[in-house]
């Protein structure tokens, strides 16, 4: 049975380096933290402006976390590991709340019908019936209102981050020519061209043809629909665009120092005779921008977030309150 996908949250998580910082990309549950009993495994480990997390909730959230990785156990990984993950878990659990917080603070909301419209697709993504839903989150720890719960709590998270960082986030036209300009060498392209191929039984079919389109009395996409038995015959013999290198030898021949809009010569290819036209040449060399300026606006949107996401949860905990008994 698959498990059930948690609403996706940010694509500032998705480094490695920060993997145990991606819990809150899969909406792991942030519970109201209540204040701790005398047993060890509940002991405080945090405060944050007031909320506490123990080592009980750490402990299920590594849990989890690790369930993430096709069901690690914290047991398999060395002591030093353990550690280490759960002292990057405790950082992100003190993301959250400080991230809930702020939500409070802004007065965002998310609505139950919101919460009930995301569980009804879930179960259709998944073809689960209500039943096999309850059934899989339960496999999973999770009771239903746990999973409405940690809905809510990655709704929040996106509904402040589109507020306070990726609105104030903007990549400039002048900014993806620079790039584009320093990173040159990453967007070249080998030589292409897009052609039309008639071909028919002997050569000379194709001389006598080459000799009428010449004279006006077809266009090339008419008599390679008429006459033409090679590929793309219905199309004008349009096959598109053509890798110089993936070309066979007798093509590269017959369209060398060709330009856009000639037809080459009729030449013989395993006993048939052929013409070739070039509709366009793209040279070997750069992508032009114009094809590649959504890439590179991506690319330079999500590097930019990604610092204005780490500068401003920084700024969330220089003026918190926060203390760590881990």
């Amino acid at each position: 049975m698959k498990k059930i996908k948690t609403f996706p949250f940010f694509t500032v998580y998705l480094s490695f380096c920060r993997t145990l910082v991606l819990l809150a990309a899969f909406s792991m549950l942030l519970v109201s933290f209540k204040s701790a009993e005398a047993s060890p495994v509940n002991r405080i480990v945090a405060h944050v402006n007031g909320e506490s997390i123990t080592l009980f909730d750490l402990e299920k959230r590594v849990e989890m976390f690790l369930g993430l990785f096709e069901d690690i156990s914290l047991d398999e990984l060395p002591p030093v590991q353990q550690e280490e993950t759960r002292k990057h878990v405790l950082e992100q659990m003190i993301n959250d709340i400080l991230m809930r917080q702020e939500a409070e603070r802004y007065q965002i909301e998310v609505r139950d019908r919101e919460i009930q419209e995301h569980m009804e697709r879930v179960k259709k993504n998944n073809n689960m019936s209500q039943e096999e839903f309850e059934q899989q989150l339960h496999a999973q720890g999770l009771s239903l209102e746990d999973y409405k719960d940690q809905i809510r709590d990655s709704m929040l998270r996106q509904r402040v981050m589109n507020i306070m960082v990726q609105r104030k986030t903007l990549v400039t036209s002048d900014r993806i020519k620079e790039y584009y300009e320093e990173n040159i060498e990453n967007f070249k392209q080998e030589k292409r061209v897009h052609l039309k191929v008639l071909v028919v039984p002997r050569v000379e079919e194709a001389e006598s043809l080459l000799d009428k389109i010449k004279d006006g009395d077809y266009q090339f996409t008419e008599a390679a629909e008429k006459y033409s038995q090679g590929p793309a015959a219905s199309e004008g013999g349009d096959i598109g665009m053509v890798r110089w290198d993936r070309m066979r030898f007798e093509w590269r021949e017959a369209l060398k120092d060709m330009q856009a809009g000639e037809i080459s010569e009729p030449f013989a290819m395993q006993g048939q005779g052929v013409l070739l036209r070039i509709e366009e040449i793209h040279d070997e060399g750069a992508v032009p921008l114009e094809e590649v300026k959504e890439e590179i606006r991506d690319e330079l949107f999500d590097k930019k977030l990604e610092k204005r996401f780490d500068e401003y949860i920084q700024g969330l905990r220089d003026r918190a309150v926060i203390d760590i008994r881990y």
